[in-house]
């Protein structure tokens, strides 16, 4: 394990020393120069001089290497201690109230480092605690005399404030981090559910166009010879080749459901978006659909390389639930079908319709695999679901906005160029 897994990396060890530096110096000239405190300078500005070098060392090496072992950090935080150390002792020893700086080198060091590492750092900084009470026991003394008592009272204040000002900051760097990672950790979990789903429900289709190609079959062959039986009788040999246009659609569906493919993408084509759903809007309501659509192409000569089909399908599902919305709201509106672009590239095609709406407790279910809001019987809840699955194999999204007053699914592609999805 290295500083780079942890919540807070190596760089913030040469961040801390310098505030600590910055902190130290304007203590040390503070008690000197404004309170008159009788400190020896030297061993002082030594001891600073010393933590200087260390971190320029520390901050030249983390430029080339980014992060440092987990025994190299501990070192570092042990060497604070050390000069916190120092300091003191030359400044009240045990007595000094910004001996509760100790705790922030053990907090760091919990966060930072494994527990055996952590656990170095906290036993030396005991260690150094308890020999401050060694190390000149004359110090102590020191702020009971010449008034120094009430200077000891708000440097005791001082150094608590600063203390838990530090921990508050690090510890809640650490929570965002968490919460983040949690966060990612559930939309992970989430999408490898849906994987899950999308995997088992291909097994399904898969064995489902297995069994269903023989009766399709059969179906075409006696729509085939019921069509010239019909030769002399146009309107009903029209019928008959309906219904052998519609058994070829479903023998190329059933196809392309037992014949793998990775994303699609065995099935792409470079098309020009426009004229594309033009073709698709085109054909969907000349099948007697019942619902009139308005096309509003905002954009003009993009291209995109898609699955057509899958996306014919994607938006098929959509315009129909547009027209199941409108019927059950008894409208007799358009359904509106825009396709637009921003200015990144990234290109938007939605459907509007004007129908009953969804209600918020079930929008945030749309897309679920057999969720529908249609009557039983009238849908398996799997069209919106396998849209959002085709915008997502090419990199984009699908989403709805529902309110009384109708619906607005948005389908969502990247800019040209922009890697498709998984």
């Amino acid at each position: 394990m290295t500083s780079g897994t942890a919540p807070l990396d190596a760089r913030w060890l040469v961040r801390l020393r310098w505030a600590a530096i910055a902190a130290q110096v304007g203590s040390i000239a503070g008690t000197r120069y404004l309170l008159h405190a009788p400190f020896p300078m030297g061993p002082l500005v030594g001891i600073v001089g010393a933590l200087v070098v260390v971190n320029v060392v520390l901050a030249l090496r983390l430029r080339r290497a980014k992060s440092l072992p987990d025994g190299l950090i501990a070192a570092n935080l042990l060497l604070d201690v050390a000069g916190l150390t120092s300091l003191l002792i030359f400044t009240g020893g045990a007595m000094n109230p910004f001996t509760t700086l100790y705790l922030l080198q053990v907090a760091i060091a919990g966060i930072m480092v494994p527990r055996r590492w952590s656990l170095a750092v906290t036993v030396g900084a005991v260690a150094a605690f308890g020999g401050l009470l060694l190390a000149r026991p004359e110090a102590i003394h020191i702020w009971h005399s010449a008034g120094m008592f009430q200077l000891h009272v708000r440097g005791m204040w001082l150094a608590f404030a600063l203390t838990a000002g530090a921990l508050w900051y690090f510890v809640d760097r650490v929570s965002g981090s968490l919460r983040r990672r949690e966060s990612e950790l559930a939309a992970a979990r989430l999408d490898r559910e849906r994987a899950i789903r999308q995997s088992a429900l291909g097994t399904v289709a898969a064995g489902a166009a297995h069994e269903l190609n023989t009766p399709i079959g059969t179906v075409a062959i006696l729509a085939a010879e019921l069509s010239e039986m019909l030769a002399g009788h146009p309107e009903a040999q029209a019928q008959a080749d309906r219904i052998r246009e519609e058994v070829r659609r479903c023998k190329a569906i059933l196809g392309r459901m037992r014949r793998p493919s990775v994303a699609g993408e065995s099935e792409r084509e470079t098309v020009e978006l426009a004229a594309w759903l033009e073709e698709v809007v085109g054909r969907w309501s000349s099948d007697g659909r019942g619902c009139a659509v308005e096309l509003a192409l905002g954009v003009r000569g993009a291209t995109r390389s898609i699955d057509a089909e899958a996306m014919r399908q994607a938006v098929v599902s959509l315009l129909d639930n547009a027209r199941q919305a409108m019927v059950a709201a008894g409208r007799a509106d358009a359904i509106a079908v825009s396709l637009s672009t921003d200015d990144a590239g990234a290109v938007t095609l939605a459907v509007t319709d004007t129908g009953v709406g969804i209600a918020p407790a079930d929008l945030a279910h749309v897309g679920e695999p057999f969720f529908s809001t249609r009557e039983p019987g009238q849908g398996m809840g799997l069209g919106v679901y396998l849209a959002q699955g085709t915008a997502a194999l090419h990199g984009g999204a699908l989403t709805h906005r529902s309110g009384p007053g109708g619906t607005i699914a948005t389908l969502t592609l990247p800019p040209s160029g922009i890697p498709d999805g998984p």
